[in-house]
């Protein structure tokens, strides 16, 4: 009985010890998944963040082209080939500034992928080594 009662014992002592090192790399995958989940979040709210200023400031510019286009609008009475130039100048000037907040809407972007690369990459090799800790722990146990 006391050799059972032994045997017992050290199963149950290395259960104790598996399950202690399963629930560890448990909760330092999910340390890393909530975080990388909170990094995302962040990364997300950042780049809406300047979405909406660029849209903002686009129609700001898109408003105040109109108000100059309205301003030289008698022109096109008195001399309609300055007029033409006009509206065509500020047509080409409002174009540019589109492209270059799109092309910085491009680099936000991408600057945020990277980031978000980086994070995961990060997490990735933590979780990694959570469960190599833990499969190390398993063998030891056994």
């Amino acid at each position: 009985m006391k050799e059972v009662a032994k045997a017992v014992d050290q199963l149950a002592d290395k259960g104790a010890h598996a399950s202690a090192a399963l629930a560890e790399a448990n909760q330092r995958v999910m340390t890393e998944f909530i975080g990388l989940s909170m990094e995302t979040v962040q990364e997300s709210a950042r780049l809406f963040r300047h979405l909406q200023h660029s849209t903002i400031d686009m129609m700001r510019e898109s408003q105040a082209a109109a108000l100059r286009c309205q301003m030289v609008w008698p022109q096109v009475f008195t001399d309609p080939a300055r007029w033409y130039q006009t509206v065509w100048q500020e047509g080409m000037e409002g174009a540019r500034k589109a492209f270059g907040v799109v092309n910085g809407t491009s680099e936000t972007v991408i600057d945020s992928v990277g980031r978000l690369q980086a994070s995961t990459q990060q997490a990735g090799t933590k979780i990694e080594q959570a469960l190599s800790t833990a499969a190390s722990r398993m063998k030891e146990v056994t």
